[in-house]
């Protein structure tokens, strides 16, 4: 969608100096790679040096805050919160594209589907009986919907994303493709010398405005259900494991996995690559640090790192006592071979120092 950068100063709310009222904006990108018809933005004093050299339209600033100068003939908008005004205008200036409500002649719908307004369903999308699609939701070509399966409104199932039987979505949920929710969980017990599966019979229940990463797999429960909380975010390649508690807001980085019936209270940050095990919990608004290891439970608001987790003092005590191993090694080895000389000595009858 195109504006000029008057008009998308005002929806902004946006102070304007300098630059072409007039020029037409179609596009954001970075300051680095911005044309006449793009927004940019600067949000970290980082890329300041891109500023004075950017090629934009119109770029984005903390509005009473010192820059560069800028280019003649960009205009600066001036904002209160620039990150935010950027957010805006990505919607704006890129709207998601519609697709015509209506079932594709190539997809399957099982008799007993429920479908709500403004549905869409893809070619090769398959809908089992007795799943209700909420209105305006959208299943893309592939996405594999299974028995009783429930969408809130304007929810996302992208190409080739698998929900199973009785998997419950809230509202505005998007599930990235490739994704699995529901799979069985990890539960297996030994039994005359072999391990025998233990039927995994409940379900997930995923809430409001989350978003799933492609490729990642939410298990359903064995019993009770897995639950993932409102507004939550889960990134890409991350596994769930079966009876987990996902509170509100949590974000889970890429390639992280949470073992059976661990809780994560609302607002944590869980690291990409992180490893939390099973039946433990982590606290509200705790932070896990890349490729941390928890073997404990994380209290509130408390920030671990490194494997076994620790805290951020003894993590980096951990950090420059392995730094300094080399150093320690070669001191071992010249106090060792001293010693060895003593003992030569002492053995040919001299006297030690």
């Amino acid at each position: 969608m195109a504006l000029t950068v008057e008009e998308l100063a005002r929806r902004l709310n946006a102070r304007l100096q300098g630059g072409e009222a007039a020029r037409p904006l179609s596009a954001a990108a970075s300051l680095a790679d911005a044309g006449p018809n793009a927004l940019a933005a600067l949000l970290d004093p980082r890329y300041a040096q891109y500023l004075s050299k950017t090629k934009a339209g119109a770029v984005l600033l903390k509005d009473g805050a010192e820059h560069p100068p800028v280019p003649g003939g960009t205009a600066c908008l001036y904002s209160a919160d620039p990150e935010g005004a950027l957010l805006q205008a990505l919607a704006i200036l890129h709207p998601e594209l519609p697709e015509a409500p209506g079932v594709d002649a190539k997809a399957h719908v099982e008799p007993g589907v429920a479908l709500g307004q403004g549905v869409y369903v893809g070619p090769f999308a398959v809908l089992r009986a007795g799943c209700r699609i909420g209105d305006g939701s959208r299943v893309y070509a592939g996405a594999y919907v299974g028995r009783g399966v429930v969408l809130g409104k304007n929810c996302r199932v992208h190409p080739q994303a698998v929900l199973y039987d009785g998997v419950e979505l809230g509202n505005d949920v998007i599930v990235h493709a490739g994704t699995v929710v529901g799979a069985d969980g990890f539960g297996y017990k030994f039994r005359g010398g072999q391990l025998v599966k233990v039927p995994q019979v409940g379900g997930v229940k995923v809430g409001d405005r989350v978003e799933i990463g492609a490729n990642s797999a939410i298990d359903r429960g064995a019993l009770s259900d897995t639950r993932v909380g409102e507004g939550s975010k889960i990134d890409n390649l991350v596994q769930v494991g079966h009876n987990v508690q996902l509170g509100r807001h949590v974000v889970l980085c890429g390639q992280a996995g949470v073992a059976g019936s661990a809780v994560i209270h609302d607002y944590a940050l869980v690291g990409a690559q992180v490893g939390i095990a099973d039946h433990l919990t982590v606290g509200m608004a705790a932070k896990l640090g890349a490729k941390a290891g928890l073997t404990r439970d994380a209290a509130a608001q408390e920030e671990l790192f490194g494997y076994p987790a620790d805290g951020r003092r003894g993590y980096w005590r951990q950090v420059a006592a392995m730094k300094r191993l080399p150093e320690l090694l070669k001191r071992v080895k010249d106090l060792e071979a001293q010693l060895e000389a003593l003992k030569g000595k002492a053995g040919k009858g001299g006297a030690a120092p």
